[in-house]
């Protein structure tokens, strides 16, 4: 059993970093965004290298529209209030794909790169015109380190 878990932990830690943010309209849903953040929790006390900050912040993100007109374009995505500085569609085959856990057939993939936040949370936004608007929170490090004692 411990041998399966460890195949398998990319997929665990990616599903602890993974969250779906809906938008309904008339009691439906309109979009569906699966968000991965592509970011490996740190210790508590983590400062970041340049490394880290050349990196930025990216998320594999996962995009259903109801209605099949729709696209990335019509959806307004942000990190922190700040806009992408970078879409890239991927191919289902695409190795980024490989361990991500709210994997579906019916969604576009996409990565999408933010500049580097030097905060312990981020908040991923998700909005769409004249259809709602919702966010959820991404934490660098373990959620219990954040919390008052």
């Amino acid at each position: 059993m411990i041998e399966r878990f460890e195949d398998k932990q990319e997929f665990f830690a990616k599903l602890q970093q993974s969250k779906k943010i809906a938008l309904m309209q008339n009691g439906e849903v309109y979009a569906l965004l699966s968000a991965t953040y592509l970011h490996t929790k740190q210790p508590f006390r983590y400062r970041a290298k340049a490394k880290d900050k050349r990196r930025g912040e990216k998320f594999v993100v996962g995009l259903f529209f109801s209605d099949l007109n729709s696209t990335i374009e019509d959806a307004n995505i942000t990190l922190n209030n700040q806009t992408p500085i970078k879409i890239k569609k991927l191919e289902r085959e695409h190795k980024l794909l490989k361990n991500i856990p709210l994997l579906n057939s019916w969604s576009s993939y996409y990565m999408i790169k933010f500049k580097y936040i030097n905060q312990k949370v981020v908040k991923l936004g998700f909005e769409i015109e004249g259809v709602g608007k919702k966010s959820k929170k991404f934490h660098k490090v373990a959620r219990y380190l954040l919390e008052p004692k």
